[in-house]
């Protein structure tokens, strides 16, 4: 591939990149509770719930128009929706510069973009939805003969046993993690058993369990045994990030804090899938 064609399709991911963000606002506005509301149906202001304008669907347009508050009451517009669209962008973009155009390249595209749906959803009401995690742990078993192939695999050499390796990575990360959320339902009920405000969050839900089935799915076996390690060095760096943080801007720092652990799924996950360390 030449230089020129190389650029250009970058350009031409970035900016498809750019259209599928606001593909995903879309879907974050709209299917988690308590709406929920189809995919399809125009996204509402949270706050009076007036319809969006076109105009305030797209977040690069709208922040650059300077119109960042709803046209009905005025109440601001989420930054998260020209960020979700410059990153999509940009990662669309890297892949790009990093694959050669074909199967392997779109796979990754369609599931990073899924990837970055279930973070953005999770850090906004931290939840993981079977409505984007199931059907792509399906999506993710029917293309495993690409995603767990070299990235450079032709049609005719797709290998469609790697599909029993993603689905025993599947099953092994759901069980592992499974495992890891019974030992914290567990753990919460020694904790809160002298306590007068109990603490009903586990750091692992049964999202992060789907999530990892997702991941491993992806990912394929043994190597999912890998990524959940990563995962756990990971929440260690963010759990000590998250303390100094407290004990810089309040001197001390809660013991009940609960960290969520889908985004170091995702970063571990995807890393794997980009850079086959």
């Amino acid at each position: 591939m030449t230089h020129n064609i190389a650029t250009l399709l970058i350009l031409i991911f970035s900016l498809v990149g750019i259209f599928v963000g606001v593909l995903l606002n879309r879907a974050a506005d709209n299917l988690p509770p308590p709406a929920r509301r189809s995919f399809l149906e125009t996204p509402r202001c949270p706050y009076c719930n007036s319809p969006r304008p076109p105009g305030e669907q797209f977040g690069i347009v709208s922040f650059a128009l300077r119109r960042d508050k709803c046209h009905q009451c005025s109440a601001p517009l989420k930054l998260r929706a020209p960020l979700v669209e410059l990153g999509t962008g940009a990662l669309f973009g890297f892949l790009a510069s990093r694959f050669e155009f074909g199967m392997y390249l779109l796979a990754l595209a369609f599931f990073t973009a899924i990837l970055i749906l279930i973070a953005v959803i999770d850090l906004e009401h931290k939840l993981i939805l079977n409505t984007v995690s199931l059907p792509a742990t399906i999506a993710a078993l029917i293309a495993s003969p690409v995603v767990l192939a070299s990235p450079n695999g032709a049609l005719n050499q797709l290998n469609w046993n790697l599909i029993i390796l993603s689905a025993l990575g599947a099953a092994v990360g759901y069980a592992i993690t499974f495992g890891i959320y019974w030992l914290g339902v567990l753990f919460l009920q020694i904790v809160n058993r002298n306590r007068a405000t109990k603490i009903d969050t586990v750091a692992f839900g049964m999202g992060d369990v789907k999530l990892a089935g997702l991941l491993g799915a992806l990912v394929g076996f043994p190597t999912i045994i890998s990524v959940l390690v990563w995962t756990i060095l990971l929440g260690g760096v963010g759990g000590a990030l998250i303390i100094v943080f407290q004990y810089v801007r309040r001197g001390s720092f809660a013991r009940d804090t609960v960290m969520p652990y889908a985004l170091y799924l995702i970063l571990a996950g995807w890393a794997y899938m980009v850079f086959r360390f």
